[in-house]
């Protein structure tokens, strides 16, 4: 009886959201790819059959029971972090794959996932009364240890994601406001360290934001055809499978990072305004889970993963839109890329999970 009545009450408006922004993800990549050799868009769809079968058996076990099995999740992806720095394939200037014969997996991704299950379990079981000091070094800790070891790939785009994620969790955790604040501003005054810490790419890339033609032709170039393309696709864009930066090959990682640009391209500003409104949609669904969620785990878990996808989601528009650097971050969902798909299915599985549980005892 328990199987039928859990089967009821699936979040099927999650799941159909989700699978609406993947089947728009597989039309853009398919879009300027098709021609390739290896068919992307064949492997993100052999991807997406992978994710939809871990997103199944994820939802199908008791958010409970992945949560008593977090240390070894997280500590597995972490040992897999490791193995990256010593073995892993350099791709891009970033050694952040370990190639598995025919598979190329990218743990930091998946950490994204056991990180915010981690916090989650953390902030259930020891935070009771608001974080203190303590608490709030060791949240620090296990945000921030997956971050260090991300931004020694150097992949510092991916490493970003894990501060929303960590803001997120101090928040739910009663840390107080001024707290917050005041790490803020720490962290605006170790700015200028930061900054002498960053290659010269990076910065230059920072440069190029402040004063878009600085350099056209190079740190530039992908800035100016993300905001052609996007412009040139008007009110209701060019059509399906037209347009001149995509097909032509002028927008760079234009089915990775910037797959945005190609959709506002073909479908113009009413075709964007749908994606961003699908991805309101399932951030809005994600905390309709978290506040009819049966404890304080289940609202933890949903809270963290919507903070994730949320802050992936306003770095790679803002990218697009030439207003951050460009950083080499995915669109959740859209981006082609089976690491990201997977991990990204898995925290949207943690939301139908908590969801579909809600009436559960």
């Amino acid at each position: 009886m328990a199987r039928p009545r859990l089967l009821a009450s699936l979040d099927v408006a999650t799941i159909t959201t989700t699978l609406a922004l993947v089947g728009i993800g597989l039309l853009s990549i398919a879009s300027v790819t098709r021609d390739a050799a290896g068919a992307p868009w064949r492997m993100q769809l052999a991807w997406l059959l992978v994710a939809a079968v871990v997103a199944a058996i994820i939802v199908a076990v008791d958010y409970h029971v992945w949560a008593e099995a977090v240390l070894f999740l997280h500590g597995a992806v972490l040992l897999l972090l490791v193995a990256v720095l010593f073995v892993g394939r350099e791709v891009g200037g970033n050694r952040s794959w370990l190639v598995l014969g025919p598979l190329r997996l990218q743990p930091s991704e998946l950490a994204k996932w056991t990180t915010c299950l981690w916090l989650a379990v953390y902030l259930a079981k020891r935070v009771r009364a608001g974080a203190g000091l303590r608490e709030l070094t060791e949240m620090g800790l296990i945000a921030g240890v997956p971050m260090a070891l991300i931004a020694a790939q150097p992949d510092m785009g991916t490493a970003l994601i894990f501060l929303p994620i960590y803001l997120a969790a101090l928040v739910m955790g009663g840390v107080r406001w001024k707290v917050i604040v005041g790490i803020g501003l720490v962290g605006l005054l170790l700015a200028p360290m930061a900054w002498l810490a960053l290659e010269d790419y990076q910065q230059e890339r920072i440069r190029t934001v402040l004063d878009p033609g600085r350099d056209p032709q190079g740190f530039g170039y992908q800035m100016r055809q993300s905001k052609i393309a996007i412009g040139s696709g008007g009110v209701l864009g060019r059509g399906v499978f037209q347009g001149t930066q995509s097909q032509l090959d002028f927008l760079p990682a234009q089915h990775t990072d910037f797959v945005l640009a190609v959709f506002a391209e073909q479908f113009g500003f009413v075709g964007a305004a749908v994606v961003l409104g699908l991805f309101y949609y399932l951030f809005q669904r994600g905390i309709v889970a978290a506040r009819s969620a049966q404890d304080r785990l289940g609202t933890y878990a949903c809270v963290l993963v919507v903070a994730w996808l949320a802050g992936q989601v306003g770095i790679n528009v803002g990218m697009v839109l030439g207003r951050l650097p460009t950083i080499g971050v995915p669109l959740p969902l859209l981006s082609y890329g089976g690491s990201s798909l997977v991990a990204t299915l898995c925290g949207v599985a943690v939301i139908v999970n908590v969801r579909t549980r809600r009436f559960v005892n």
